[in-house]
């Protein structure tokens, strides 16, 4: 856990994923997702285009069978993104078995992790040192047990980063027993 980012960093990286129309699509939306939730590049390269859910004015992200609500804009790049790939699918649909949401050059297969990663760093983005310190960032607000959910990490390593930061979650446990009926 040594790789970070100043938090003001992090920020500006993210405002430049969501706002900068003249990076491409994908890497404004794996930025984004990186340096705002603390996902694993790996684990969103995992995503498929059914892993985004559209209800309304709402969209989610299916993560480890957890649904996460992306909030407004990071949402409409997402949704932006998913058009892209839906076309992509049906265009290749011969060739892939999986409609990923980053799909390779070779359509049955997603982008390679090396490649995002590459291009994350040619443009200035965070890469390990984004996602250590947005999953840093959300372990002094949730909980070890929603870091977990959130990020798609194991338990065990939600609780490092709580401990981490030295939180203490026995106040927000007593507050929610009192907010009980």
């Amino acid at each position: 856990m040594e790789s970070f980012l100043e938090d003001d960093d992090r920020v500006q990286q993210l405002r430049r994923c969501i706002n900068d129309n003249t990076l491409p699509l994908d890497v404004r939306v794996i930025g984004s997702l990186v340096l705002l939730m603390g996902l694993q590049i790996t684990r969103i390269l995992e995503l498929t285009t059914n892993d985004v859910a559209v209800q309304e004015a709402t969209v989610q992200l299916k993560l480890d069978g957890t649904l996460l609500q992306l909030p407004p804009r990071l949402a409409q790049l997402v949704l932006k993104h998913l058009e892209h790939a839906e076309a992509a699918w049906e265009v290749n649909r011969a060739a892939s078995t999986t409609p990923w949401l980053f799909a390779g050059l070779n359509p049955a297969r997603p982008i390679q992790s090396q490649y995002i990663y590459l291009k994350l760093r040619r443009l200035g983005l965070g890469g390990l040192a984004g996602r250590n310190t947005a999953r840093l960032a959300l372990a002094a607000d949730v909980s070890a047990s929603i870091l977990a959910a959130l990020t798609g990490t194991s338990i065990d390593n939600a609780t490092d980063w709580a401990n981490f930061v030295k939180r203490n979650w026995t106040d927000y446990i007593a507050s929610r027993r009192k907010d009980r009926p």
